[in-house]
């Protein structure tokens, strides 16, 4: 009876999660297909996805046995939450900022917590191959019709584009497995084969490097580097450090040698290597340097640029928020890599065939699942691949932590984490 209840608790969490993620999922899209509703909404989606991730959190933990419990994860985030918030209000910031970084807390807390079965993954994977048949079919000749007048910004497009195309491609990987090497899996490996193509033929003729960076990354880090690599720790461990701490490395470099003046033309781009953010980094660097422990906020006109952007991810976080929120950050990115490395290198999964349609449960009873090694279930390192494709990508822009492609972050992570529960290392 009690296992009855247990799994009528799961199956419940699951479809409350499921839902949220498809309201989610129906705001994404209208984001991108029509841009009135981007114009009038971009202001109110941080607090959005705030609301979510909130009645995410209720459904998948309870925060008051947390608590009690003292557990230290959650403990975590609620003192970066708080220290978030006091600080910007020293430094007079906009209430966006708080959200921001809210938003990414919640996600990699949840990645630890959250309960999304394969077939939920495959109904929102499914949703984003939708999405971008309409999108190539439909929605994209009527935005970029006119040369003279884009319904976007030509890098927003691409890496819309992009971005949806690797969260889609999760959808041919579940075909090709299902296909078990017959013709659904050729057909499949086909599907990615176009994708791929198409991919790198957008993000050229957009001229999109911080698309095109995504897209290049993802192709070696899922085709070229041995899929056995990411359970040998030091790989794994260069990897997230270079995605995180790499970017600030980056960024210092960059403006280093901005400073003497070198430069020259990228291939099939139309901007220089040094077009403007290692003025843009200097001057937020120097901003920082007066409030390192609070950060600067979002309140502060900047000579560089047109507008208020970081123009990197980890930089955003660090210059906006201080040096206490920043390690909080880092704290909750590391202990979701720790996760996700057991989810990676576990060496008795499932495959898709012997998966029930629910969410990650201990196999009971006679019913044995066959050993296989982490190459035999590559959904969870397909989307930590894609995951780290946009940290990469990120060194270039802050498109890891933009409230309108938070959907995108929460099911990468989910589906990481697909055949844990809570596992802790």
């Amino acid at each position: 009876m009690g296992n009855e209840s247990e799994g009528a608790s799961l199956k419940t969490k699951e479809l409350v999660n499921l839902a949220v993620m498809l309201i989610m999922f129906v705001g994404y899209s209208l984001t991108f297909m029509i841009p009135k509703f981007y114009g009038a909404t971009d202001a109110y989606v941080g607090v959005f996805v705030f609301v979510c991730l909130a009645i995410l959190l209720f459904c998948n933990a309870d925060p008051v046995s947390l608590l009690r419990k003292k557990d230290r994860d959650f403990l975590i985030l609620s003192v970066v939450l708080v220290i978030t918030l006091i600080n910007l209000f020293i430094v007079r910031s906009g209430l966006g900022a708080f959200f921001v970084a809210a938003d990414f807390l919640l996600i990699f807390f949840l990645s630890g917590h959250i309960r999304l079965s394969r077939r939920s993954i495959r109904i929102l994977s499914g949703c984003y191959m939708a999405l971008l048949v309409v999108w190539f079919f439909i929605a994209y000749p009527r935005l970029f019709a006119d040369y003279a007048f884009y319904g976007y910004n030509t890098n927003t497009a691409a890496t819309f584009t992009i971005y949806t195309l690797l969260c889609a491609f999760i959808f041919a990987e579940l075909l090709y497995e299902q296909g078990n090497g017959g013709t659904l899996s050729v057909l499949a490996g086909l599907l990615m084969t176009i994708l791929m193509v198409k991919g790198f033929q957008l993000a050229l003729w957009h001229r999109a490097r911080g698309a095109f960076i995504m897209l290049s990354v993802f192709v070696v880090f899922w085709f070229l580097v041995p899929k056995g690599w990411w359970r040998k720790k030091g790989f794994y461990r260069a990897a997230w450090i270079l995605a995180t701490f790499g970017s600030l490395a980056f960024v210092s470099l960059y403006v280093i040698v901005g400073a003497t003046g070198v430069n020259f033309r990228l291939p099939f781009f139309y901007k220089d290597v040094f077009s403007g953010r290692d003025k843009i980094w200097y001057e937020f660097f120097t901003l920082f340097c007066r409030k390192p422990l609070t950060g600067i906020g979002t309140n502060v006109t900047i000579e560089s640029f047109f507008e208020f952007n970081v123009h990197n991810a980890m930089y955003n976080f660090l210059v906006i928020d201080g040096i206490i929120v920043f390690a909080g950050i880092l704290y909750m990115i590391f202990r979701f890599a720790g996760r996700a490395y057991l989810a990676i290198a576990l060496k008795e999964s499932r495959s898709d065939s012997d998966i029930q349609d629910e969410p990650s449960r201990p196999v009971s009873g006679s019913r044995k699942a066959p050993p296989q090694t982490a190459e035999g279930s590559r959904l969870p390192l397909l989307a930590l691949v894609i995951l780290l494709s946009v940290f990469f990508e990120s060194y270039f822009d802050v498109d890891l932590i933009w409230a309108d492609y938070a959907l995108n972050l929460l099911f990468l992570c989910s589906t990481v984490m697909v055949h844990m529960r809570e596992v802790k290392p």
